[in-house]
């Protein structure tokens, strides 16, 4: 088996979307644009926004197909983020709290049709990244 070493964290989540609708959104959730860059060579813009913890690389160039989710193509199927409390997020996006076997969580999906994964994980401590299973 051939495994990475020292593998420690996730650099960052890159993303296709077909305007800055899908960056604003990103920001909507918290966010913040750290760079951008227009690049004339890939006819595309790239925007990288971070909440201090996740990078996101977000190429806006709106002549990629529409993504497929009907049915699912192969490769990444959704996002998760955690949070402490998922009512609010829930009110405005309309979306149905559910829960399973791990806790509650919503879906929501970016203006690219990205499904989000809204999962609600209490920290084990107020001072700890350590999070409940």
């Amino acid at each position: 088996m051939i495994f990475l070493k020292n593998m420690l964290l996730l650099n960052h989540i890159a993303i296709i979307a077909s305007s800055n609708k899908t960056v604003d959104f990103y920001k909507e959730l918290g966010f913040i644009e750290k760079a951008r860059t227009i690049r004339p060579e890939c006819h595309d813009e790239l925007i990288y926004l971070s909440n201090g913890l996740i990078t996101l690389e977000i190429y806006v160039d709106s002549t990629h197909p529409k993504r497929l989710s009907n049915p699912e193509a192969y490769g990444l199927r959704h996002l998760c983020f955690q949070v402490e409390s998922i009512e609010d997020l829930a009110q405005k996006y309309g979306s149905e709290i559910k829960t399973d076997n791990k806790g509650r969580f919503i879906f929501i999906n970016d203006p690219d049709n990205q499904p989000i994964e809204i999962r609600e994980i209490k920290p084990k401590s107020p001072n700890s990244w350590e999070f409940s299973e």
